[in-house]
């Protein structure tokens, strides 16, 4: 399993008029970790689009337990649990500053030729990128 943690601050323009982040806004904080992962693990979005790889959500999950407010520091824990295949599943735990979860989640991509438009395993040189971490 690869878990990561990524600081993320709550901007006021994430809040609703009750302060509260908007719900909306944890899919876009799994996205970052998520993002900051596939950089840790030496590949970006972009590099994997030129490869002829595009990762479509197939799925999100997302449970509420407590809200957060403009400018809490939120740590974003992201974990990749097991090799992808076809499909990548990243879990996500949001915790306030003070260690207390307030969201856990998941999002499940697929990989996908960007010419065909068609499911398509994971490719080699992704495969390599991660199994240093999964051996």
């Amino acid at each position: 399993m690869i878990v990561r943690d990524v600081k993320i601050r709550v901007r006021y323009y994430e809040t609703d008029c009750m302060g509260i982040v908007h719900h909306s806004n944890y899919v876009r904080y799994y996205e970052v970790a998520r993002t900051e992962m596939l950089r840790e693990f030496g590949t970006t979005y972009n590099e994997m689009e030129e490869y002829g790889v595009m990762l479509p959500v197939l799925e999100v999950q997302s449970n509420y337990i407590s809200p957060a407010y403009d400018d809490d520091l939120l740590t974003v824990r992201v974990k990749l649990a097991k090799m992808p295949q076809v499909r990548m599943r990243f879990d996500y735990e949001i915790y306030r500053e003070n260690g207390d979860l307030i969201n856990t989640g998941a999002v499940t991509l697929a990989f996908m030729n960007s010419k065909t438009r068609h499911a398509c395993r994971v490719p080699e040189y992704f495969v390599n990128l991660l199994k240093p971490y999964f051996d």
